[in-house]
């Protein structure tokens, strides 16, 4: 019935680009019931933008929902998906050594699903951001800290609805976030996290038997025992990061994430010459230099140029054409990036700091020069950082 009802309500829209039917089926069912209303209709561009965007989201919906599950509610590195906070939850299950890669494969498929439904050519999709919420705690009601903009820490300012109409240049901005996230998951991939994981499960559990079995007579210092509640979680996930990064990376995983990279690179460039391009000023996303922004934000002119010299000097980096300034090593001499891409090595964070570790993959060369940041970052100020992730 569920499935039917969605179907309806999809099927009775006269045309996905000019409504928010969309919209309204996630606000009211979620997006479950959003997909399957999709899937059930008829591809069209509209659908399918439409179907890639749910897709897309219920990707993070689920990774929230594994991390809830686990009472993994605080930020635990800072990565997409990973790096923020979610509700609490007052019962959650044991952590299993496997749940980092579990999450990263289940989030990688559905980047890919995206990706696979993204029409090509021109279509357009009206979403209410307020509308769009993520169950994270899979009660199948939208819970008071449940909603899209809040989980994102992104209120929209006073008077603007949130209604955006994203079009054919905004297919590519989406096509890029998903290479983006799973660039990212297949780095994971690649180092491994399961045994670091395994040995800090370990830990939490001889920990628990110490203080089960704890005699009641034993001297106790309140003092160090609030040290290792305060400070404990943190230094586990520092300790996992750590461990992790010395296993030795899948070299077929690391080739896979550079080229998400390089994919991302290449549909963000397609991303803003489309976005160039467009003549109207309808409810826009990112705007070009002669658009607004609906939600109400500033985008200085030049931006998109600037933010593109950004991502070509990563694309130098990633090819090896340009190396990457070193604060130990002489003006002339960087790290090549693509010597270790080509042999990837277990990645000592101390050996890289203080240099050693660094030595092997350093070479004479052309460093890639800080002018492009330093023209994007000027641009924006202080808020750089939350553009480069809205830009990805």
């Amino acid at each position: 019935m569920r499935k039917f009802l969605a179907a309806m309500l999809i099927s009775a829209a006269p045309a996905l680009a000019d409504d928010t039917t969309t919209s309204t089926l996630i606000a009211e069912k979620g997006l479950g019931a959003a997909m399957e209303g999709l899937e059930s209709s008829a591809p069209s561009p509209d659908r399918d933008m439409a179907l890639a965007a749910v897709r897309f989201l219920s990707g993070v919906e689920q990774a929230y929902q594994a991390r809830w599950r686990i009472g993994a509610t605080e930020p635990l590195i800072p990565a997409p998906i990973l790096g923020s906070s979610l509700p609490g939850n007052p019962s959650p299950e044991p952590m299993r050594a496997d749940f980092v890669n579990g999450l990263a494969a289940d989030l990688s498929a559905s980047m890919q699903s995206a990706r696979e439904t993204l029409p090509e050519g021109d279509a357009a999709l009206v979403l209410r951001l307020p509308d769009l919420w993520l169950d994270v705690d899979a009660d199948g009601r939208r819970g008071p800290s449940e909603g899209l903009l809040d989980l994102a820490l992104m209120p929209l300012p006073e008077g603007v609805d949130g209604e955006i109409r994203f079009d054919s240049a905004d297919t590519e901005w989406l096509r890029a976030y998903t290479h983006l996230i799973e660039a990212a998951t297949t780095l994971i991939l690649a180092f491994d996290p399961e045994p670091a994981l395994a040995r800090n499960i370990e830990l939490a559990e001889a920990l628990r038997e110490q203080f089960s079995t704890s005699s009641p007579d034993a001297q106790s210092d309140p003092g160090m025992k609030r040290e290792a509640e305060y400070f404990g979680p943190m230094i586990d996930r520092i300790a996992v990061v750590i461990q992790t990064l010395r296993n030795r990376p899948d070299k077929a995983r690391i080739s896979e994430a550079a080229q998400h990279i390089r994919a991302m690179i290449d549909a963000n460039r397609k991303f803003w010459k489309l976005a160039g391009e467009e003549t109207d000023n309808d409810r826009e996303w990112i705007p070009n230099d002669r658009q607004q922004a609906a939600l109400g934000f500033d985008i200085p002119k030049g931006a998109g140029q600037a933010w593109l010299a950004v991502l070509e000097d990563a694309e130098q980096i990633l090819e090896g054409e340009r190396l990457i300034p070193y604060w130990r090593f002489a003006p002339g001499h960087g790290i090549d990036l693509k010597h270790w891409l080509d042999d990837p090595q277990p990645v000592d964070l101390v050996g890289w700091i203080q240099g050693s570790a660094a030595l092997p993959h350093a070479r004479k060369g052309k460093t890639v020069s800080r002018d492009s940041w330093r023209e994007f970052s000027g641009i924006f100020g202080s808020r750089a950082g939350l553009y480069m992730v809205l830009f990805n």
